[in-house]
């Protein structure tokens, strides 16, 4: 179920999904990293909103977090913590 940004929504994190690739791999989000960049401007506008929401939580992720939060919510239609809670960057050439 594809979040829907709210028409009052004026708060968002603009940001470039082939950066993010990277980052989703190193949290174990293997499948989002691959859905990721089939998203259309509408739904990375979407995802902008819930990366917002979740950069201003109490918990205050760091911002790529925030943003790899804000896409598994968008992708799966609910907030979970992402499958690692530190990056693990796969090893060059690996």
């Amino acid at each position: 179920m594809p979040y829907e940004v709210p028409l009052s929504a004026h708060s968002t994190v603009h940001f470039n999904p082939r950066d993010l690739v990277r980052e989703l791999v190193a949290y174990g989000e293997m499948d989002a990293a691959k859905q990721l960049l089939l998203l259309d401007h509408e739904a990375i506008a979407a995802i902008g909103v819930l990366a917002f929401e979740h950069y201003c939580d109490p918990a205050r992720p760091i911002l790529h977090k925030a943003i790899c939060l804000g896409i598994v919510e968008y992708l799966e239609g609910r907030a979970r913590p992402l499958k690692r809670k530190r990056r693990i960057y796969p090893k060059e050439g690996a």
